[in-house]
């Protein structure tokens, strides 16, 4: 695993902190350990045919018990990265990002083992934010204003991967929560639509500020918020967030889901 490890680094060095494409892209929202549901995603996009296939971030950590290690899903998707590095793209969540801002609990680190370090090195690599066609997407927030992204930088990394929306009503610890004028600001400098990030499974399947969707697909989190194991899809440019199509797995075959406005 260590060699697949190093050849993800080298890819993913090679990618900006804020990625950019264009086409049918797929979002998965936090996965959290649930490789059985990452395999499905994996093969759905395949199956779709979609031209790229972006993770939110939150791969470890928190593994369904019938997983037990979240070690099994990180591995999977690192492959995957690694077999497919212009197709399949891994977002930083705060998970990942432990080593800048400490989260709770952290039992991958204990699951890596004598290779946390390697893992770290793939972490500190993984992209922050990316555009897709006209669709912002993050694990978490949006930057209050707009700064030329380093991977690494502790601002940025809270404001992106540790933020909510303020109605969320959530205290953390860390993050920056964004309103409805926040969001609209930033979206309007990005030349933006919307939206979509992971992070809190109170708001699975939930749209807020018209233009906020967040999405959560992990079998663990699938009776939380407006429930669900969903994934979005972005069929080029969007006029507004209704356009962007979302399905669920909750019961083991995709179906097309209904979001929850408020």
């Amino acid at each position: 695993m260590k060699e697949i490890i190093e050849k993800a680094v080298k890819i993913m060095a090679s990618e900006p902190a804020l990625l950019r494409l264009h086409g049918n892209i797929m979002v998965a929202g936090d996965t959290h350990g649930d490789v059985i549901i990452s395999r499905h995603i994996v093969d759905k996009f395949f199956d779709d045919r979609f031209d790229y296939l972006i993770f939110l971030g939150d791969y470890i950590d928190r593994a369904p018990p019938d997983v037990g290690s979240s070690l099994h899903n990180m591995n999977f998707l690192i492959e995957t990265k690694v077999k497919h590095p212009k197709k399949i793209y891994l977002l930083k969540g705060n998970h990942e990002a432990n080593y800048a801002i400490p989260c709770y609990p952290h039992d991958f680190e204990y699951e890596a083992g004598e290779m946390y370090m390697d893992y770290i090195k793939l972490f500190k690599e993984m992209p922050l934010a990316a555009m897709l066609n006209n669709v912002f997407a993050s694990h978490g927030g949006i930057l209050k204003e707009l700064i030329d992204l380093d991977k690494n930088d502790v601002k940025a990394i809270e404001m992106l991967t540790w933020s909510d929306p303020a109605i969320a009503n959530l205290y953390r610890g860390a993050g920056v929560p964004f309103d409805e004028n926040d969001l609209e600001k930033f979206l309007a400098m990005m030349n933006a639509e919307a939206f979509i990030r992971g992070h809190d499974y109170n708001m699975n399947g939930i749209i807020v500020y018209k233009k906020c969707l967040t999405i959560f697909s992990s079998r663990s989190y699938k009776d939380m918020g407006n429930k669900g194991i969903l994934i979005a899809k972005i069929k080029g440019d969007i006029y507004a967030i209704d356009d962007i199509e979302i399905e669920d797995f909750y019961t083991g075959k995709w179906k097309k889901y209904r979001v929850r406005y408020i």
